[in-house]
C-alpha cells in the first residue's frame, strides 16, 4: 500500500508540474486553490486513496481508481525503460567529437516524444478519477486539499518579498 501512495503522489507531483510549464514556479503567488487549473479542479490519486471513507468512495469507485493506477503505472514504466535506453543512445550521439546531427535529432525527437507519453498517461489518469466521483465528493475531494499559506509561498520562492518587476 506505501508502493501504491508513494506512485500516486508521484503522479500528482509529476502532472502538477507539467501543468505549471517548464520553469514555472508552482503556484506562483497564489493560493492552491488560485493555481493553475490542473490545481483546483483535478485530485491526486493519494489524495483520492487516502481519504476513501471521507469522500464516500464506493468498494466499485475505489477498484476502479486502483486498476486506473496499475495500468498507468504500467504504461509509464515502459515509457519511461524506452526513455533511459533512448537517452543513453542520444548521450552516445552528443559525446562524439563530431556529432552525428540527424541521429542526435532523431533521438532528442523519440526522448520527447517518450516524455509526452509519460505525461500524457499521468493526466488521462487524473482526468479518469475525477470522471469516476460524484458531484458530492468533487467538493469533499477540494475541500480536503491543503491551502498552501504565505509562510510557505516564501519557502517556495525566494523573492516573495521583491517587488513587482514593471
Amino acid at each position: 500500500m506505501k508502493a501504491l501512495a508513494a506512485f500516486s503522489l508521484a503522479l500528482g507531483l509529476a502532472a502538477a508540474a507539467h501543468a505549471a510549464g517548464p520553469g514555472a514556479p508552482m503556484h506562483a503567488g497564489r493560493g492552491f486553490h488560485e493555481g493553475p487549473p490542473m490545481d483546483r479542479s483535478l485530485f491526486p490519486p493519494d489524495l483520492i486513496l487516502s481519504n476513501q471513507i471521507a469522500l464516500g468512495l464506493t468498494d466499485d469507485q475505489t477498484a476502479a481508481i486502483k486498476k486506473m493506477i496499475n495500468e498507468t503505472h504500467q504504461k509509464v514504466i515502459d515509457a519511461q525503460t524506452s526513455l533511459q535506453r533512448t537517452t543513453e543512445q542520444l548521450h552516445t550521439e552528443l559525446s562524439a567529437t563530431k556529432i552525428n546531427e540527424a541521429a542526435a535529432l532523431s533521438f532528442a525527437t523519440q526522448a520527447m516524444d517518450l516524455e509526452q507519453q509519460i505525461k500524457t498517461a499521468h493526466m488521462t489518469l487524473l482526468i479518469r478519477i475525477k470522471n469516476l466521483l460524484t458531484p458530492d465528493q468533487i467538493g469533499k475531494a477540494a475541500a480536503l486539499r491543503p491551502a498552501v499559506d504565505d509562510s510557505q509561498m516564501k519557502m517556495r520562492r525566494p523573492d516573495a518579498d521583491a517587488p513587482p518587476e514593471e
